[in-house]
């Protein structure tokens, strides 16, 4: 019977390990240069993701978002909670740098649910489940990402010496960079829109339906070819790093979720929210900053991998 249940679950998964196989195969194949891959990105981060985002929530009522609350809650502490640890860690334990640490944390919290989460999420939970990943995208967009992207620049201006910015400064970069990403902006109005209780039509929500179902198939077969530049290095940090993305923090999503009280479905794709695997978007940050690259390539790689066992264990468990 486990077993049995354990197979159903792992269907979920198939969609998602055939296209990121098909990507993989093309990147070894070498059937697509940098600058093909480049466009792929583009076509996802600023036209197909945003629309998918955009139509996800503004198809929500307002009762709906404010319920979303306690979610929200959860995945803050959850991610951006569970960031600054594993930084303080990272360069206080691992005497990494700040770089380092912004890197290592930042693979181990941001989930690639965006993109991986659709396909596993829509056929346990139907379309509503759109409305959690785009809410969760906000999120993770406007508080990891900013936070990451100024460690990073604090560090490579330290390093270069000369006169560095102040923190603030910084700071204000990084927010400002992140909101006039379509990614971060397409949700946030959306939600506004909500709020303000203005309805957008069916035409328009139709042509952005188009565009933005394009969004999963196109990104996993970009994170396959990006998945077949990498070599894994197999280090003690590594699978520290692959336990703390795929173990701890779905356990201490669980817990969240029992202790707000957050009612299902949001409760279960909550925690497999935190099941999937890190985004793609960690080990490109590493390649521009060039620092942890090949930590992070290896992490990416083998969290993608763990999921496919730990992903039908999680659907097993939240039955």
């Amino acid at each position: 019977m486990a077993v049995t249940t354990f197979l159903n679950a792992l269907e979920v998964l198939l969609p998602v390990l055939f296209v990121l196989a098909l990507g993989f195969w093309a990147g070894r194949s070498k059937q697509f240069n940098s600058e093909q891959v480049q466009g792929l990105n583009e076509l996802v981060l600023n036209y197909a993701f945003p629309a998918l985002l955009f139509v996800a929530i503004v198809r929500a009522s307002r009762t709906t978002l404010f319920a979303e609350l306690p979610f929200v809650l959860a995945l803050i502490v959850a991610s951006l909670g569970l960031f600054l640890v594993v930084a303080l860690l990272s360069v206080f334990v691992l005497r990494h740098t700040i770089g380092a640490a912004a890197i290592q944390s930042i693979s181990v919290t941001y989930s690639n649910a965006s993109f991986a989460g659709i396909p596993i999420l829509t056929p346990l939970f139907g379309p509503s489940s759109l409305f959690s990943i785009a809410i969760a995208a906000l999120i993770l967009n406007i508080t990891i990402v900013p936070v990451t992207v100024t460690m990073l620049e604090y560090d490579r201006q330290r390093i270069a010496g000369g006169e560095k910015p102040a923190l603030a400064t910084l700071i204000g970069r990084s927010v400002a960079g992140s909101f006039n990403k379509p990614y971060v902006l397409a949700p946030l109005l959306a939600a506004i829109l909500v709020l303000l209780d203005v309805r957008v039509p069916q035409e328009i929500q139709s042509m952005l339906d188009l565009i933005g179902s394009t969004t999963s198939g196109v990104a996993l077969f970009v994170a396959g070819i990006i998945l077949a530049a990498y070599r894994i290095k197999a280090t003690p940090e590594i699978f520290g790093n692959v336990s703390i993305k795929m173990i701890v923090q779905p356990v201490l999503m669980a817990l969240l979720v029992a202790g707000l009280s957050i009612a299902n479905p949001v409760g279960r794709e909550a925690i497999l929210i935190c099941t999937v695997s890190t985004a793609v978007m960690c080990p490109m940050l590493a390649v521009r900053y060039k620092v942890y690259e090949a930590e992070a390539a290896a992490t990416f790689l083998l969290t993608t991998l763990a999921m496919i066992v730990v992903v039908p264990i999680v659907i097993m468990l939240t039955r």
